[in-house]
């Protein structure tokens, strides 16, 4: 949990545990440098008719950021298309007998070969469904259904907004949300 306080209060808090003034200062310094960058780490997109062009910074998760874009900018169709870099990435297979994503999670330096999919609804609530494609150092591709991707460098992506909406409904037999139309 990240707790921001504002320099008087933290000079307070600072002081009253006997702290010397070099300490201090450096303590101040660092949570100004820390606040700086993490301001600094904020997806930024733009619109252009029906798409947006989303650049995702480190530090942040694919999935989430999309979610957050589709809410605000009230999506309710869309698809994905992307490339980037993520130090983190989970994803997995639907196994059709045991009705369960079997994930996997590979870490280290990603290249993120393809990123694809769509934004829609379920119960008139935002969902996404995304498939991601990585490339290690060795040029190995792992990839699958997207459950996670941390970004380590930047995220290059493109949603374009469909017009129209598509819910999804939990299908028992073979244990997905499928579209229905």
């Amino acid at each position: 949990m990240d707790v921001f306080l504002d320099k008087k209060t933290s000079i307070f808090l600072i002081k009253s545990m006997k702290t010397p003034r070099k300490e201090i200062a450096r303590a101040l310094r660092y949570m100004q440098d820390y606040k700086i960058k993490k301001e600094s780490m904020i997806m930024e997109y733009k619109k252009f008719n029906n798409q947006y062009v989303i650049r995702i910074d480190k530090g942040e998760e694919i999935c989430a950021k999309l979610k957050e874009v589709a809410q605000k900018e009230n999506i309710k169709l869309a698809y994905l298309t992307g490339i980037g870099a993520a130090g983190k990435v989970t994803a997995g297979v639907f196994d059709t007998k045991e009705k369960v994503f079997k994930g996997h999670t590979w870490e280290g330096d990603l290249e993120i070969v393809s990123i694809g999919g769509n934004i829609n609804t379920m119960n008139g609530e935002t969902y996404t469904h995304f498939h991601i494609s990585v490339a290690d150092e060795a040029g190995n591709v792992y990839g699958g259904h997207l459950t996670e991707a941390v970004i380590s460098g930047t995220g290059e992506l493109v949603l374009t907004e469909i017009d129209g909406v598509v819910d999804r409904k939990f299908d028992e037999e073979i244990g997905l949300n499928l579209f229905e139309f």
